[in-house]
Parts: structure tokens; sequence; C-alpha cells
């Protein structure tokens, strides 16, 4: 397992150390110690500190009213698998976020200054030691310039069809799991997006074009927050059901969770810029990390 320090957590979670010591002298969230007395934080810790912030920040809440809304000790909220629940130990490929990294020419360190995460945790996830959230993933692949769909390991790139069992897919933080529905170089970018209870999007976070989700099972919890320089303001939660659809601005932040007891899943469409795989850069980054090659979106040359 890859432990992480009070600064590392603090910094992912957006508090202070002083409010993760606090928090532990509430008895909220006691990190693990060395026997030299330091402070480790494990990737259930992480979880457990984005629930808490995000419960303050939402309801104002004091030390007790967060415990028992998280329940004691900190398992007894999780509901059972769900029988359609993504297995939570099903491979990750860190590799191709570092293949795509080097391509880019950035180091660790670049990476975390652009995205807000520490270097110690990209690491760990291009080891495939841990696993991003997607609202990481969303920072790293804006930060690389491609769309999210381009780290993706897809087994077919010759066809327009792509059958149920050809799908990329990848599970991420808390066993959340998405599956493209379509090879890249479309305008659109739809996914199959499985969470299981509890799973979250890691936080809020923000996509350069319109998204869509419907939801085929289960219930969400989507919050849709201000602009991009609007991080402060609370975002009113909207709960959808089965049935239900929503639509996502681009340039705004959004965060969902799975509050149910049921496994939550829901088709997922991004709106992409009609140039978004043309760029050389982008091509050459998403070549390295997956070995494919998006179609050229207008082969003929420019006549005169």
């Amino acid at each position: 397992m890859s432990w992480r320090t009070i600064g590392d957590v603090a910094a992912e979670v957006g508090v202070s150390p002083q409010t993760l010591r606090a928090w532990e002298k509430q008895d909220l969230l006691v990190p693990d110690r060395t026997p030299g007395g330091q402070r480790r934080y494990g990737p259930e810790h992480v979880g457990r500190a984005r629930r808490i912030a995000d419960l303050r920040r939402r309801h104002g809440w004091n030390p007790a009213a967060i415990r028992t809304s998280l329940g004691e000790p900190d398992s007894a909220d999780a509901a059972p698998p769900a029988a359609d629940a993504p297995a939570a130990d099903a491979p990750a490929d860190g590799g191709r976020l570092r293949r795509a990294r080097l391509a880019s020419g950035l180091s660790l360190k670049e990476l975390a200054a652009l995205t807000g995460a520490s270097v110690s945790h990209l690491s760990s996830i291009e080891r495939s030691v841990e696993r991003a959230s997607t609202q990481l993933i969303a920072r790293i692949t804006d930060a690389l310039g491609v769309p999210m769909s381009g780290l993706a390991s897809f087994t077919r790139t010759d066809a327009s069809v792509v059958r149920a069992d050809e799908r990329a897919s990848v599970v991420l933080e808390g066993g959340v799991r998405w599956e493209e529905l379509l090879l890249p170089g479309h305008d659109l970018e739809p996914a199959l997006l499985t969470i299981p209870p509890h799973g979250s999007s890691g936080g809020p976070y923000s996509r350069p074009g319109e998204s869509f989700a419907f939801l085929m099972s289960g219930s969400l919890r989507v919050r849709v927050g201000g602009g991009l320089g609007d991080h402060e303001r609370v975002a009113e939660p909207i709960d959808i059901a089965e049935g239900d659809s929503v639509a996502l601005p681009s340039r705004t932040l959004i965060s969902w969770e799975n509050v149910g007891r049921k496994t939550a899943r829901a088709i997922w469409i991004e709106v992409l810029s009609p140039k978004a795989w043309s760029d050389p850069m982008t091509r050459r980054i998403i070549k390295a990390a997956s070995g494919f090659t998006p179609p050229d979106e207008d082969p003929t040359p420019d006549r005169a």
C-alpha cells in the first residue's frame, strides 16, 4: 500500500494540515502511525477525509452530526456490494498515464503542479499501486490536452462498431468503472459509467464541452456549481433516479456521488471540440499511451 503524508492529504482534499489534526482530535479521521509516530494515510483515510470535507462544506455540521452521517465505525455505512457491482480489485494500468506524461514532456512534479495532486500520489497511480478519481483523470487529461478517452486501452482500432466485449474500460478510485462506447476520433465521447454505493467523482471537476447523463439504474446525487472561478460556491444537490437524465453545462464545476444502496449505471456523453483529435501533440500522446492513433478528421488536403 502507498501511504501519504498529512500534507499530501490536505492538498488533495482542499483543507489545511491543521484541519486534519483537529479532525483527529475529534475522532473523525484517525490515521495510522509509523513506529516513529509519523502519521500515515491510506486510500481509505483519503476517501473518509473527502466525505468529511464535503459534509462540512454542504451542511456546516459539527463533529457529532458528521459521525452520525458517516456511521461508526467508518465501515458501518458501507452497504453490501450489489451483485452487479464492478470488481474492486480489477487491475489498473498506470503505465498508460506514464507514457502519456512522458510523451507530453512533463515531469511528475510539473504534472502535479498542473493538477493539484501530490507527486507521490501521481507516482503511485503510474505504478498501478493506487487508482485515480474521475476528478483527477479530468485534471490530468486537461493538463495533457487530450480527451479523457484518449488514455483508454482499445482492442479494436479499425471499426466504427464496438462490441460489448471490446469496450475499453478502467476502474478508478472507489470502484467507479468507465467503459468507452466508441473509439477515439468522434465529436462525442460516450461512456457507460458504473458507480458502486458510496462511489463518487472524487470532488468537483469541469469539462470543456457540455455533458449529458442518462441514469439506467440506481440513483445518483449530482452537484452543478458555478464557473471555474467560483470554487467556493456550494452547489445545490440534484437527485436523479432510474430513467432520469441531466444536462451538465460546459466549463462548470460538477460532481456526483452514489448515495444509495444499489449500484448506479449511467450513459455519460461529453461533447468534444471538432478539432479535439487533430492536434499533432494530442495524437502523439494518445499513440504513446495506448498505441491507438485517431483517424485524420480531414485526410484530403486543402485545394487552392
